[in-house]
């Protein structure tokens, strides 16, 4: 062989030589972050591999990442398999508290990416030549379960949207059903007035049960037709609510609200206008400027003339029930203490009334010497009584005897 001493050089290095065993695999991102070529790669927080190159979509939408897993460890990849930024730390906060997740101090520090094959699922398919997996934010999103069906529906509120950003929570009574993708203002020529529609995406397999093998048909429930049309003529509407009161984030909350307006879906458009209701907030500013309008239209001055005049008239009214009640209020006290002798008095006489009754008890009680001399003097007279009697029987047989005396 001849030896050569001019050489063509590679635009880029190559990403891994032909002989080193392994797999090479592609991931779509819609950012770098803080990747660079010879980030590690990790399995179950094993390094099994790195980043090998990177390159910008043609259409500039994403970031194409190539990988390189070494081997044995590529025998794990499936067509099942997540793949998530494993950068920095991962902190969330939850009923069980704070919890901090990262894969390396190395990842801090220049990034990196992680992948896990869920074995539960069915039937893993082996990896096709040019399958290209999705890099997520992290581990919650890469293990969101994947939603085939998607509905695209506006919204549009008469109310400030500070706070609602692109990518906030869509959900129904705390559980995640879709999610806002976008956010526009709309001029309206003819009332001159500036709408804000918001665009959001609904995934409808949320809203059925996937236990006891249920598998909603896109045409009872992905087709924009009767199930969310029932829903709204139920009273379903879209309302913004505070996520956190520390940053002020808002979301959207879909929920039934039965004493709201009847309101119906126009089938017809291109993206259905789900209809809305102000915030607990809104509600509320709105009741306050209502009542300030209503206080506004009170007479008050008129009142307050009015209350001015029935203070005076008070007021003299009471000036002169003082002027003539003065000499009234005179004669009373001094009839008063006029009644209060005459009871002093009376008390007086009732007390030598009660001591004579007792006296008098006392000289006509059974144990007293006049009680027993009255006893003797009525057994006198009752002897006397029947002397008497005798007398009078023996005159009427004898009347005689008043001439003659007694017989011998």
């Amino acid at each position: 062989t001849s030896r050569s001493r001019v050489f063509t050089g590679l635009e880029n290095p190559p990403a891994f030589t032909t002989d080193a065993p392994g797999r090479q695999i592609t991931l779509r991102a819609e950012d770098i972050g803080s990747l660079d070529i010879g980030s590690p790669v990790y399995y179950r927080r094993l390094q099994v591999g790195q980043v090998a190159a990177y390159e910008l979509e043609k259409d500039g939408r994403s970031v194409r990442i190539t990988c390189f897993i070494n081997a044995p460890y590529h025998q794990f990849l499936t067509s099942n398999s997540r793949f998530w930024h494993a950068s920095g730390i991962d902190m969330a906060v939850d009923s069980e508290g704070v919890r901090i997740k990262t894969e390396s101090l190395v990842s801090i520090a220049i990034g990196g990416i992680a992948f896990a094959t869920p074995f539960d699922e069915i039937e893993p398919s082996p990896i096709a030549k040019d399958m290209v997996f999705e890099l997520h934010r992290n581990q919650t999103r890469a293990f969101r379960n994947p939603d085939r069906l998607s509905d695209d529906y506006i919204l549009v509120f008469n109310q400030s949207v500070r706070g609602l950003q692109p990518g906030a929570t869509v959900d129904f009574r705390g559980i995640v059903v879709g999610e806002v993708s976008a956010i526009h203002t709309q001029f309206d020529p003819e009332t001159h007035k500036i709408a804000i529609p918001v665009e959001i995406k609904i995934y409808p397999e949320r809203f059925t049960s996937r236990m006891l093998g249920a598998r909603p048909t896109s045409g009872r429930i992905g087709a924009k037709g009767k199930f969310m049309a029932d829903l709204v003529d139920r009273g379903l509407r879209a309302q913004l609510r505070t996520g956190s009161l520390l940053t002020g984030q808002l979301y959207v909350a879909l929920d039934f609200f039965p004493d709201a307006p009847k309101a119906k879906i126009d089938l017809a458009q291109a993206v259905p206008e789900l209809p809305t209701r102000p915030s607990a907030l809104e509600d509320l500013q709105q009741t306050l400027v209502g009542l300030a309008n209503k206080l506004e239209r009170v007479p008050l001055d008129t009142m307050a003339q009015d209350l001015s005049h029935t203070l005076k008239t008070v007021d003299t009214l009471v000036k002169r029930l003082d002027t003539e009640m003065a000499p009234t209020l005179s004669e009373g006290r001094q009839t008063l203490i006029e009644l209060r002798k005459t009871l002093t008095e009376v008390s007086k006489t009732m007390n030598q009334a009660t001591g004579t009754l007792a006296n008098a008890e006392k000289a006509l009680g059974p144990d007293s010497a006049l009680f027993t001399e009255l006893q003797d003097t009525a057994r006198e007279f009752s002897r006397t009584a029947q002397s008497l009697r005798a007398l009078a029987d023996y005159l009427e047989r004898n009347p005689q005897a008043l001439i003659r005396g007694k017989g011998e």
